[in-house]
């Protein structure tokens, strides 16, 4: 759930059948999330 999302915290996505993403939350936004990959 995005509520309980903060920064630092870490994620992962799966980009295609072979491949998986990880990625982390920098900071929150009045817009969203901001994050690097």
């Amino acid at each position: 759930m995005l509520r309980f999302v903060k920064p630092g915290d870490i994620f992962c996505f799966k980009l295609d059948e072979d491949r998986y993403c990880f990625g982390r939350i920098i900071t929150l936004m009045t817009v969203g999330h901001l994050s690097e990959l």
